[in-house]
């Protein structure tokens, strides 16, 4: 079997404890350049994590012609721009999620890599999960019946300050970074939304960027969702329950280790790193990965509800 080999843009968290070691921990997968401004950290992350090579900036790495592919684990507002000058080198691209600011910004990054022949993936990994697996083969089996409903509610107190509460940077605020996980499990599970309504608000005014947000929608299917996000307020609430004609299953639909369905519970253990099975899937070309346009698809209902912003 052939490598795929990989360069990294962006050096930060996600790529030290997630996306990173799953990139040389894959079969098939090896890790060789990665790229951050600060040339000593990009220098100290190549040699913690056995890439050869280390660059300050990306017009470097993607000249690199050991590099197949690129993970850009930038900040939201760059995956765009990053995204098009990879398709440009040739490189095969796993972007993180959000996918970028906008759907626009979407579409021109699926456009790039359909006209330079490049593969575009977006890491929405909890997909290759065996939880979320499991759960995905419950439902099409008809274990809870017809799908008719859902109910996403995610409400925790998150930090108020950095770039993940900047717009400008992050295209909104913590339902952008850790709601579209969320959002695009929905989708997963229950299939393209048809129709999308909803409010944003910042009742409280910390920081540019909206707390709450409140998503009605309609699936292909006829099932009705109902997803509701609230970013400053306690008891931690996160969980997802659907609900069929014959039965109703619930988890948690970001991390956790069970989910009950039919007053059953089923049990998974939580991969490490947590980017593995996704990496995986992709190294061996799996059919119906993770997609531009599946990415995009997220984008698009945080965009519809985010414009309703009070």
């Amino acid at each position: 079997m052939s490598v795929l080999r990989w360069g990294i843009i962006g050096c930060g968290d996600v790529a030290e404890k997630k996306g990173g070691p799953a990139l040389y921990l894959a079969e098939g997968s090896e890790l060789i350049a990665v790229m951050r401004r600060d040339r000593e950290k990009a220098e100290d992350f190549a040699r913690r994590h056995g890439a050869k090579r280390a660059y300050d900036t990306v017009e470097a790495l993607l000249l690199d012609p050991e590099v197949d592919a690129v993970y850009i684990a930038t900040p939201p507002h760059l995956h765009c721009s990053q995204t098009l000058q990879a398709a440009a080198a040739g490189k095969q691209v796993l972007v993180e999620k959000p996918m970028a600011l906008s759907a626009n910004e979407c579409e021109q990054m699926i456009a790039a890599c359909q006209k330079f022949n490049v593969s575009l993936h977006v890491a929405y990994y909890r997909r290759y999960w065996p939880k979320f697996r499991a759960m995905k083969a419950a439902l099409d089996a008809g274990e809870i019946g017809t799908v008719l409903g859902a109910r996403l509610q995610l409400c925790t107190l998150a930090p108020a300050s950095g770039w993940r509460v900047d717009p400008m940077i992050s295209g909104g605020g913590h339902v952008v970074d850790v709601g579209s996980h969320r959002l695009d499990m929905l989708v997963y599970l229950l299939g393209n939304v048809t129709e999308i309504h909803g409010f944003a608000a910042n009742r409280l005014a910390h920081h540019p960027a909206e707390n709450d947000t409140v998503f009605a929608l309609r699936f292909a299917s006829g099932a009705l969702a109902s997803a509701t996000f609230h970013f400053h307020t306690k008891p931690n609430r996160d969980i997802l329950e659907i609900f069929g004609s014959d039965g109703t299953l619930t988890c948690d639909p970001f991390d956790g280790t069970v989910f009950i369905i039919n007053g059953e519970e089923q049990r998974f253990e939580t991969p490490s790193p947590t980017h593995l099975p996704f990496v995986e899937a992709m190294v061996r070309c799996e059919p119906g990965h993770v997609t531009g346009e599946e990415g995009m698809k997220v984008t698009r209902i945080l965009e519809a509800v985010l414009q309703n912003k009070a």
